[in-house]
């Protein structure tokens, strides 16, 4: 059973947002648990099997609202923050390495510290795939069904990171100001990740645990933990990754893709169909790198049928 909401007793680590409009779409109650490197952020709503949403960068839980407003009525929907991003603490980089290694071992904490009743539904978004199938590859058996957007395990064959991005990530000091600085990374993503103008709620809350240069850092982190090379340390997580995906062949998977997507492009889709040959794909020509943004309806209505596709048996 969900416990009540308590204030966390070390709240002055947390965040504080810039209140608006925007909560108006995201009404859900805060929660937080302790891990070992931080206090993590997570919202646990309506009561039913479980879904689990991971997000990526530079997002956080409100990604989630309308996936989670739209089933809290039949299932229990647990979006957590990480570490650095949206309304959980800001780790000091001395102690912390904002690696997927990190992300990964923080995700196992979470939830083996969560009361839940596996099997889970399993839903990810962009750096939150990788996070979620290191996850998945180690409990199967805790995993009633995955839901991939818009992500990937290694850069196709003849790829290359879109210029606005890698400047971000080999920069370095220069990097590091316009993205904690300037917030030209978070400013740049509301721009070019839906296809259809944002409206001022969602801009508003997409930006609201970001308005600092300090509530920065997990952005940062993220981007400098693109590997461009073999020898970047999170490279050999993505390797591991990207091997391990021929376990889950039989698990259920729906692989949901904005086609339009300026980084995670149509080859990503092709290489994860390749790869795991038997999963659904909802493939939308109408929607960048937030499809839930561009055509949630779609989304929403596949997500349906994908899980009634896969109901145990009464």
């Amino acid at each position: 059973m969900k416990g009540p909401p308590t204030p966390h007793p070390q709240s002055l680590l947390l965040p504080r947002v810039q209140e608006g409009p925007w909560r108006l779409e995201y009404p859900f109650t805060s929660r937080y648990m302790t891990l070992p490197d931080g206090i993590l952020h997570y919202v646990d709503e309506g009561n039913g099997p479980p879904i689990v949403l991971v997000h990526g960068n530079p997002t956080w839980s409100f990604l989630w609202r309308k996936v989670i407003s739209h089933f809290q009525d039949s299932f229990r929907l647990i979006a957590m923050d990480h570490l650095g991003m949206g309304l959980s603490s800001r780790p000091d980089p001395l102690s912390y390495n904002y690696r997927l290694a990190d992300r990964i071992l923080d995700l196992g904490y979470f939830l083996g510290n969560l009361e839940i009743n596996y099997p889970v539904r399993l839903i990810a978004h962009d750096w939150g795939g990788p996070i979620a199938l290191s996850w998945a590859m180690e409990n199967p058996h805790k995993v009633h069904s995955l839901v991939l957007l818009n992500t990937g395990t290694r850069l196709p064959i003849g790829y290359r990171l879109p210029f606005s991005l890698k400047a971000f990530r080999t920069c370095n000091a220069l990097g590091g100001f316009m993205i904690k600085t300037l917030g030209l990374f978070n400013s740049g993503f509301l721009a070019k990740g839906s296809l259809r103008p944002l409206g001022q709620k969602a801009r508003e809350g997409y930006f609201a645990p970001y308005w600092t240069k300090a509530l920065r850092i997990g952005v940062a982190g993220f981007v400098q933990d693109i590997p461009l090379d073999d020898k970047h340390p999170s490279r050999f997580t993505l390797n591991a990754i990207d091997k391990g995906l021929a376990s889950l062949a039989k698990m259920p998977i729906f692989l949901v893709w904005g086609l339009s997507d300026f980084v995670f492009s149509p080859p990503f889709l092709y290489y994860c169909k390749k790869r795991l040959p038997a999963a659904r794909v909802l493939a939308l020509d109408n929607s960048g790198h937030l499809a839930l943004e561009d055509e949630p309806k779609k989304i929403l209505k596949g997500l349906e049928d994908f899980w009634k596709g896969h109901s145990p048996a009464k």
